[in-house]
C-alpha cells in the first residue's frame, strides 16, 4: 500500500487511462439502467418473442423496412414514432428494438420508456447482427 502512491505518480499515464476506462464503463452501465433499455443477442431475442410473446419493432425508415425485415415484425420509424406510439397497444408486451446497426434503437427506446413502456431491449448490432448469424429476412 506504501507503494501505491510512488506507483501513481510513476505511471500516472497509466493511471489515468485506467480511470477513464473505468468511468466510461460505468457511465454506460448506469445509463441503460436509467433508460430502462437493456440490450440482447439474436437469441435472446427469438426467445423472448417465442415464450414471452414479444414483438420485433423496426424503426427503420420504410424504404429500409421493405427491402428487408425480420418475419412478423411492426415498422414503425424512429422520424414517427411519437405521433404513431399508439400502435404499440400493450405498454408491459416485451419490446426488442431494431434498428440497422443498434444506434438509433436506443433513441427509440428511451422516447418508449417516456411513454412508459417498460419491457424494452434493443437488439445488439441490430439488423447487421440478425444477418450475420444467417437468420432469415423477408422482403
Amino acid at each position: 500500500m506504501e507503494n501505491l502512491g510512488s506507483f501513481i505518480v510513476n505511471h500516472w499515464v497509466l493511471v489515468t487511462i485506467f480511470v477513464v476506462l473505468v468511468a466510461l464503463i460505468l457511465s454506460d452501465t448506469v445509463s441503460r439502467k436509467i433508460s430502462g433499455v437493456s440490450t440482447l443477442d439474436t437469441a435472446e431475442a427469438i426467445q423472448i418473442v417465442n415464450q414471452r410473446n414479444g414483438v420485433f419493432l423496426d424503426i427503420r425508415e420504410a424504404t429500409e423496412f421493405k427491402k428487408e425485415h425480420i418475419a412478423d415484425s411492426m415498422s414503425l420509424p424512429l422520424s414517427t414514432l411519437d405521433a404513431n406510439i399508439a400502435k404499440l397497444k400493450d405498454p408491459a408486451q416485451p419490446i426488442i428494438l431494431i434498428c440497422a446497426s443498434g444506434q438509433r434503437a436506443r433513441t427509440a427506446g428511451k422516447q418508449l420508456h417516456g411513454h412508459g413502456y417498460s419491457n424494452l431491449y434493443v437488439l445488439n448490432g441490430g439488423l447487421n447482427a440478425w444477418k450475420d448469424a444467417k437468420l432469415p429476412l423477408f422482403s
